[in-house]
């Protein structure tokens, strides 16, 4: 609806959900195995493609009752409006990845 081009859709995507494309055997082998988990955790390289969405025009996009936004979401009033919420938390996330990948690290999402 706002007109996110899938490429920066999937990187939404995968910095909220991830996906397991990375292959981190290595972590199953000495010295990195420490505990024993299942499938491989999930890993994400997404930083640069978050750095080029523009959320506020993203936000524009959003119905002017905030109210019809919400539906399925949270199903009620945020506190200082969904588009402050939704900007801090963007860029949170935003800020996160990109921290990340600046000292070269690797982002992990790891669940038992």
């Amino acid at each position: 609806m706002a007109g996110l081009e899938e490429v920066h859709l999937e990187a939404l995507r995968r910095a909220i959900d991830a996906d397991t494309a990375l292959d981190l055997d290595f972590l199953r082998t000495h010295p990195h195995a420490k505990v024993p988990y299942g499938a491989a955790p999930t890993a994400l390289g997404v930083s640069e493609l978050l750095g080029e969405i523009d959320m506020p025009v993203l936000l524009a996009a959003l119905p002017a009752d905030e109210r019809d936004a919400l539906i399925g979401l949270m199903g009620g009033p945020i506190i200082g409006g969904l588009r402050a919420y939704l900007l801090e938390h963007f860029n949170a996330m935003r800020t996160f990845y990109l921290d990340a990948a600046k000292r070269r690290l690797l982002v992990v999402f790891w669940w038992d």
